[in-house]
């Protein structure tokens, strides 16, 4: 009978876990006004648009007139410097199978930069010996400043995991009417989006049930260590863990990997 009852408990504590486990679900209601694409909260009523509590970073969401404004607001600078690296990229989708489909970078991130250059981002996760060179420092650093010059666009096609990347200027996403910003002058990043909901934009996104994630995608390196294997090594976890094979051809402290996802409710 004390076996029942302990087997009892148990799968209601795990049935406990399950349902609260998962993308935290939100409806959202219609506003009175539209908000200005400019980086900045100072229009918004913080209060009611928060998705998610953390210390780190905290997210919100509004909506007028079927478009849908969201915003992430960096609060820790060690995030700041990873997204400033690996890029903020978001995901939108009325599909959980393909909520990964198409995804907005911005800013894009330095590593994401050495995309456009032929060789580079394979040479630079593959050569233990690529990031030492003095023109490469200089190529890394320039690119630092250059993460808000660009809009990173991640899409995979046919429920293949293998994202392709490309890079276009703000102006070809607003042809849809996509406008996205960030402070520029504020010391930690911060992004705003606008995405008109009616399947126009480059996500295809409607009203309805709508996945929305935020995501933080370091590269995966793979250099050879001393015993010339091949290392293969991302970091992992919300908060990401230390990648000693990338510390010791770089002197980061460790590249973080995030994985930040709501089901937003619009009516």
């Amino acid at each position: 009978m004390k076996h029942l009852l302990f087997y009892s408990i148990l799968l209601f504590t795990l049935s406990l876990l399950i349902s609260c486990s998962g993308p935290k679900q939100i409806a959202i209601q219609q506003k009175e006004d539209p908000l200005p694409v400019d980086g900045s909260l100072s229009g918004w009523s913080t209060g009611t648009t928060l998705l998610n509590e953390s210390d780190d970073i905290q997210y919100h969401a509004y909506i007028h007139d079927d478009i849908l404004y969201i915003f992430a607001d960096v609060k820790s600078l060690t995030l700041d410097r990873a997204i400033r690296q690996s890029g903020l990229i978001v995901y939108l989708s009325n599909s959980e199978e393909r909520r990964r489909s198409v995804g907005i970078g911005y800013p894009t991130g330095s590593f994401n930069l050495l995309r456009e250059i032929p060789g580079a981002y394979n040479s630079f996760t593959t050569d233990s010996e690529w990031s030492r060179q003095p023109e490469n420092v200089e190529l890394m650093t320039n690119l630092y400043e250059e993460i808000f010059s660009r809009v990173m666009i991640v899409e995979r096609f046919d429920g293949d995991n293998r994202a392709e990347y490309g890079f276009v200027d703000k102006h070809q996403i607003e042809i849809d009417g996509v406008e996205i910003s960030s402070d520029e002058e504020r010391r930690l990043v911060s992004l705003e989006m606008k995405i008109p909901l009616d399947g126009s934009t480059i996500y295809g996104v409607e009203k309805g049930t709508i996945w929305l994630g935020f995501t933080l995608e370091p590269p995966t390196f793979r250099i050879r260590n001393d015993d010339n294997s091949m290392s293969n090594q991302q970091s992992m976890g919300r908060y990401g863990q230390r990648n000693r094979s990338y510390q010791r051809q770089m002197s980061q402290p460790r590249l973080l990997s995030r994985d930040d996802w709501f089901i937003l409710k619009i009516e």
